[in-house]
């Protein structure tokens, strides 16, 4: 599907009437997986619809659902419950409170509803305390049912394999390869333990109430048994160092188990995105996405060159 697709037939067509109020369907942002649009039905709730762009998506869907079976009534906030679920519609109402931040459609930065000058507490500790009840839950029995599983012993050979296909696609200049080499040999980085992650704790997905108490989240689609620091990279690329390290201190105070570089091993996932992306483009086998690639490279190369960072 190249277009967006007309979602008050696609609603009607699964049940949902909605109103007739033009303004109270709205389009969402871009999304690579999904066309997306939120709506107000005749009864006045509010729907999250999802209509998969590509057949592969239809897939991921059925992982995603599995994901969510799995976790729900596990954790303290509410997650998606899809009361629709096709290979043409995922429609579920709209999670409680407002997103911490969203994204310009116009120029990809966020929008934050979070203070920006002092971060509440509230919000930290209650993300934290969540995270600490998801990675918390029996790795095991996520795998048996269905949830994709690593284990510990064999994270660096896979992210070893991954960094040389996204090098095959698009040479890495030297800063960010040799950065990429120190991360791999590096075995304080890496955990000896792997937990349920949701793989994608990002503030667009992050839904809070009147004082910033995280309430929900959405967006399952990672969903895996992998590293823990996974977890905490995206709060890092959105929030900063410090702001991370503030989330990893009470998710220990919480219960988490932490170990000494788990914040630098988040770090490091944000600085490795290319090869996130370059897996995800061979995946998919979209000739754009495996353009891209290089753009990506050069451009997180570009930002690492910017950043002074040193290892």
């Amino acid at each position: 599907m190249t277009s967006s697709p007309d979602f008050r037939q696609l609603a009607a067509d699964h049940g949902i009437a909605l109103d007739g109020d033009e303004s109270m369907l709205r389009p969402g942002g871009s999304d690579a997986e999904y066309f997306t649009a939120t709506a107000r039905d005749t009864s006045g709730a509010y729907w999250m619809l999802r209509a998969p762009r590509r057949g592969d998506v239809q897939v991921l869907g059925r992982q995603e659902k599995i994901a969510l079976d799995f976790v729900r009534g596990k954790v303290p906030v509410v997650i998606p419950d899809w009361q629709v679920h096709t290979d043409k519609l995922v429609a579920y109402r709209v999670l409680p409170g407002v997103p911490a931040a969203e994204i310009d459609p116009l120029m990809g930065e966020l929008i934050w509803r979070l203070p920006q000058r002092i971060v509440p507490g509230t919000f930290a500790e209650s993300l934290a305390a969540a995270m600490v009840k998801l990675h918390a839950l029996d790795a095991d029995a996520a795998a048996d049912a269905g949830i994709p599983a690593i284990g510990a012993g064999d994270l660096r050979a896979r992210m070893k394999i991954r960094m040389d296909d996204c090098n095959t696609l698009a040479k890495v200049p030297e800063k960010l390869w040799g950065l990429w080499q120190k991360w791999i040999d590096g075995d304080a980085f890496w955990p000896d333990r792997v937990v349920l992650v949701n793989g994608d704790i990002y503030h667009p997905h992050l839904f809070v109430d009147a004082d910033y108490r995280l309430v929900g989240v959405d967006d399952w689609s990672q969903v895996e048994v992998n590293d823990a620091a996974l977890d905490f990279t995206l709060y890092f690329a959105a929030a900063g160092r410090e702001a991370l390290e503030d989330l990893i201190a009470r998710y220990e105070k919480a219960g988490g188990e932490t170990w000494a570089r788990m914040a630098d091993q988040a770090e490091m996932y944000y600085w490795a995105s290319p090869v996130r992306f370059a897996t995800y483009a061979m995946k998919t086998g979209d000739l754009s996405h495996l353009m891209n690639v290089r753009n990506m490279v050069h451009r997180y190369a570009s930002m690492l060159e910017d950043s002074g960072y040193v290892e």
